[in-house]
């Protein structure tokens, strides 16, 4: 078992709070030209305004990231104990137990999570957001770093506190808590490599996702560095699967009969591989290695067993809800941005 940490600081300057001031209906009117009851009444009934007035209206919106307050009157002045917490997937194994870890932390501090999920849609998340932030949260944690440039304007204006998990971003929002996927990658080509393979393929899902697009360059630079051509992969934008393992598998050792060793980016294409492999009678470790990059429990049941990377999402939650409750009281942050360990957990089945 070996565990990798890379480049975990990226040497920023400690970070304050941000300002609590955001973008109101007044800097809307502003920019637009136009009064506060012109703006008011293009947001709540824009049939009544002008198609020329309600054009410029939503560019200033759009340029200043405004977001209504639903929370306004009243209750505006009081502050918000509750976090909004937008994930790819409710059923994934990351998402569960990182949303388990983070919500029992922040529980603690008396505060409550919201949820939502986008499905691995950009426009999906960005409709999430605009409602989540219309009711003035204290707080924001996004899994993942895909998102619109609207979403991101929307997040800067907010001027709450912003986390984004899972994938290491140099130029996330606010602050950042994940794994170097390129890394974790690299080094399982290059273990593969160590153990005698030299024919190595890759098979991975949601190619759209830059989680997805890291690990394929992570295995593209562990071939190369070990004087090896990456040329036998398969990528696609589908889920991933079982049956997308096996028909991987048999699609690439018909077009490389040489092929050795396959990483698989998530477990259920590994397991899809083994299972191909069995009925096929191809010996596995011996005529072809497996390994997935996002392993869990399973993979020390299954036969052979599988090799794997190892993320701890449980520890990602905590960290980044301890991270996220000191931005919230206040304190100034010796560093916004870290980089998790991961685990490769070399098995049977390579």
């Amino acid at each position: 078992m070996e565990k990798y940490e890379e480049n975990q600081s990226l040497n920023r300057t400690p970070r304050k709070r941000r300002s609590t001031g955001r973008a109101t209906i007044t800097d809307v009117a502003k920019l637009a030209g136009v009064g506060t009851m012109t703006v008011s009444r293009a947001l709540r009934t824009p049939d009544q305004v002008s198609e020329k007035l309600r054009i410029r209206i939503n560019e200033a919106v759009n340029e200043l990231g405004y977001i209504p307050n639903k929370a306004a009157g009243s209750l505006a002045s009081v502050k918000s104990n509750s976090i909004a917490v937008i994930l790819p997937s409710f059923t994934e194994k990351a998402c569960s137990e990182f949303l388990i870890a983070f919500q029992d932390v922040v529980r603690t501090a008396e505060y409550q999570v919201f949820t939502g999920y986008n499905n691995f849609d950009v426009e999906r998340e960005a409709e999430l957001l605009t409602a989540m932030l219309e009711n003035n949260p204290a707080a924001v944690v996004l899994f993942g770093s895909e998102r619109l440039e609207h979403s991101r304007k929307q997040l800067e204006a907010a001027k709450i506190p912003v986390i984004e998990v899972n994938e290491r971003i140099p130029d996330a929002v606010d602050l950042n808590i994940g794994v170097s996927h390129y890394d974790a990658a690299k080094a399982m080509t290059l273990h593969l490599v160590g153990k005698g393979y030299k024919n190595i393929g890759f098979v991975g899902a949601r190619a759209e996702q830059s989680v997805l697009q890291q690990q394929l360059s992570g295995w593209q630079a562990g071939m190369i560095e070990s004087y090896l051509t990456p040329d036998h992969f398969i990528t696609t934008h589908e889920s991933p699967s079982m049956q997308l393992g096996r028909d991987a598998m048999n699609r690439l050792r018909l077009r490389q009969p040489e092929l050795d060793a396959l990483i698989c980016s998530h477990e259920s294409i590994a397991l899809g591989v083994l299972f191909e492999s069995h009925k096929q009678v191809v010996r596995v470790p011996h005529a072809l290695a497996v390994s997935c990059l996002d392993g869990s429990e399973s993979c020390e049941e299954c036969y052979p067993s599988l090799t794997s990377i190892n993320v701890d999402y449980t520890e990602m939650g905590k960290k980044a809800a301890h991270l996220l409750l000191a931005r919230l009281n206040g304190q100034t942050l010796d560093d916004d941005h870290e980089t998790l360990t991961f685990t490769l957990i070399a098995r049977n089945s390579s």
